[in-house]
């Protein structure tokens, strides 16, 4: 067992320096579409590494550029969406300072967003806005926190409104990680008092994973506001997760993770 997580740990190091490296030399040199196209392909190589593979259910849409909204359970979530999305992403003001981390974020025009801050919300909500309109597909996670998979937090309706300011359709996905045969693993989960290391090193000791999206139904900006649309989107993930009502959080309920990341 040591043995194999060493060597699975060796081939995801070098796996980081790699994109790390494109990160910080190659990507700020490349037009949108290649830098675009060179996530996609280091986020492959990067699950490969980990032995993860990405199944896919549903349609992606093709009729230009959409705001993406995902639940959100680990730091692998980022790498399995750009498997699938030519996307820029949102994290926490915190990502940009992360060693290696903060420099592949930067790198491939993460949106930093200062939590807490209600200006700051609204300041990066019009970036996303001004980006959906150049035609950018940009993925937030509207719970603004992990869970282990179990049960979906409230979906925060900030970032939907830029969806409506720009004009453009929401792409509403549900991720789950399983096991071979099929049953939800909770090994990807990010929670509680969990440090990247201590998440890296189990997921390393498991079985390999799969990561599943489920890519729900368009749903349109016309005559939507952002809280309905957050609902809209909301019900569509618990429904493709199979998620029972009680186990997804009301406006009034309380966090489920300390991992807070975009609201």
């Amino acid at each position: 067992m040591k043995g194999m997580v060493a060597r699975r740990l060796v081939r995801v190091g070098a796996a980081f320096t790699v994109v790390w490296l494109a990160a910080r030399v190659l990507a700020p040199r490349l037009t949108r579409e290649a830098r675009r196209d060179l996530a996609r392909r280091l986020a492959r190589r990067t699950l490969a590494s980990l032995d993860l593979q990405v199944r896919v259910s549903g349609q992606v849409s093709s009729s230009g550029p959409s705001l993406v909204v995902a639940n959100h359970v680990s730091w692998l979530d980022i790498q399995v969406l750009n498997t699938i999305f030519s996307a820029r992403f949102v994290a926490k003001q915190e990502t940009r300072t992360w060693p290696v981390i903060g420099a592949i974020a930067r790198g491939f025009e993460t949106f930093f967003l200062r939590r807490g801050s209600c200006r700051d919300a609204a300041r990066v909500t019009a970036a996303v806005a001004s980006a959906l309109a150049a035609e950018d597909t940009v993925v937030v996670f509207p719970e603004g926190t992990t869970t282990d998979g179990t049960r979906l937090g409230r979906f925060h309706p900030a970032f939907f409104q830029a969806a409506v300011d720009a004009g453009v359709p929401l792409q509403p996905v549900a991720i789950r990680y399983t096991t071979a045969e099929g049953e939800q693993s909770l090994a990807a989960s990010f929670v509680g008092d969990m440090t990247f290391v201590d998440s890296l090193l189990t997921i390393l000791r498991e079985r390999p994973l799969i990561a599943e999206l489920c890519i729900g139904d368009v749903l349109a900006h016309e005559r939507a506001n952002r809280r309905g649309l957050a609902a809209s989107a909301q019900a569509s993930v618990a429904a493709a997760l199979g998620i029972p009502a009680h186990r997804v959080e009301t406006p009034a309920g309380l966090p489920v993770s300390r991992h807070k990341v975009a609201a």
